[in-house]
């Protein structure tokens, strides 16, 4: 069943995080990591916090006869909506349910490791990142994006004060804990401290947009963690938060479509 904007609101959070903020925000995201680090014939393929696998539909579209693509998330609900996605799509791929502080495999299993937005949410980062040295080959290659702070990113910035204003201070924290790894120096430090090499760091901003933003804003803000209290919202109530964030997003936002830049630090590396 879907609401007037399209969106299945009665989905769960992975299918409703799948079908709106997967597209606009971290398709475009696994495009840019691929182009840092382009896969090769042959690569063992590691997505980690792969959440509905975006990363591997990305690799698997480019023809790349890779020796093996892996998964892993500690949401089951994601996973499992990635496994559905890659089997519909004929994509041979393992998916693991782990934390990235205790991977579940070999030591030099891999070749090459993607991880998109997701090292900020790491609670040891530097433990996450010596885990992933582990498990990657000599000379193994890495590609990561991180999101920098929240005043360069208007479209963050816009969700994190309508949801405060609608939702509640933690609905708004929860937001703004997107960027809470912005410092290209601390990022760097982390990677050195799990004894990665040649590690590059660069601003980077993509221009994204979607056609509808309240319907983007529908789904995206149902696609979150703070989805679920968005819900108890009534329909009038919920409709004034969507109006809210299009109301910030200001010149992003023309009346029917958004368009605003997306920046993030992205990290490459080797083993």
């Amino acid at each position: 069943m879907s609401n007037q904007e399209g969106v299945p609101r009665n989905g769960t959070f992975a299918e409703r995080y799948d079908s709106v903020m997967v597209p606009v925000i971290f398709q475009p995201w696994a495009q840019e990591l691929l182009q840092r680090q382009p896969p090769q014939n042959g690569d063992r393929i590691l997505d980690l916090a792969c959440g509905t696998g975006a990363v591997i539909r990305e690799v698997a579209s480019h023809g790349i006869g890779f020796a093996k693509l892996a998964g892993v998330d500690m949401s089951a609900g994601m996973l499992a909506v990635a496994a559905e996605k890659a089997s519909v799509n004929g994509i041979d791929a393992e998916w693991f349910e782990a934390t990235a502080g205790d991977l579940p495999f070999p030591d030099g299993g891999f070749d090459l490791a993607y991880c998109q937005q997701a090292l900020q949410f790491f609670p040891d980062r530097v433990g996450a990142l010596r885990e992933l040295h582990r498990v990657l080959a000599s000379g193994g290659r890495v590609a990561f994006c991180v999101s920098r702070d929240l005043s360069e990113n208007p479209l963050l910035m816009a969700q994190a004060a309508a949801l405060e204003k609608h939702v509640g201070a933690e609905a708004g924290a929860a937001v703004r804990a997107i960027c809470q790894l912005s410092d290209p120096e601390e990022i760097r430090s982390n990677f050195e401290a799990a004894g990665f090499l040649d590690i590059q760091l660069e601003t980077v901003s993509l221009t994204l947009h979607h056609p509808d933003g309240r319907a983007y804003a529908a789904g995206a803000m149902g696609g979150m963690h703070t989805g679920d209290k968005l819900s108890r919202l009534s329909e009038d109530d919920r409709n004034a938060c969507f109006n809210d964030f299009l109301k910030e997003l200001g010149p992003c936002f023309d009346g029917k479509a958004i368009r605003f830049p997306h920046v993030s630090n992205v990290v490459t590396a080797h083993t």
